[in-house]
């Protein structure tokens, strides 16, 4: 396979991963804070409303698959890629950070959160390269 083709298919698979994490861990929140009815998550008033009111579990759950789909998804994107392999985990978790700051400026979070997500999501970030095979000899 060519190296670019591998290397888009690991970027792919590892946004997918991590994603799909995001995912799971806010349907698990939404456990603890599910929405009221006649919800309307283009409203984001009621988005805001709703976010401001969010009790500390539901939070903790959602900034744990912050970090989860970051490292999850750095470990399968740096196994996929070919050479550079660590640098792949670090694209995801920058990907994934870059999403999360931006969700603060359009939904209000606790500067706790806040923190600990940027402090969290870099070092799984980093744990995830760890993990990264060593690259092919040249």
């Amino acid at each position: 396979m060519p190296s670019a083709a591998r290397s888009f298919i690991a970027i792919v698979a590892g946004m997918v991963v991590a994603v799909t994490c995001v995912s799971v861990f806010d349907l698990i929140a939404g456990s603890f804070h599910p929405v009221p009815e006649g919800f309307d998550p283009k409203n984001w008033e009621q988005v805001k409303a709703h976010a401001a009111n969010a009790p500390t579990p539901a939070l903790l759950v959602v900034l744990l698959g912050w970090v989860v789909g970051a490292f999850a998804g750095g470990v399968v994107s740096s196994r996929i890629a070919e050479r550079k392999r660590k640098g792949y985990a670090y694209i995801i978790s920058t990907l994934i950070l870059a999403a999360t700051i931006s969700n603060f400026f359009t939904v209000p979070h606790p500067m706790w959160m806040m923190t600990a997500a940027i402090i969290g999501i870099g070092v799984a970030g980093l744990q995830a390269a760890r993990l990264a095979p060593p690259d092919p000899a040249a």
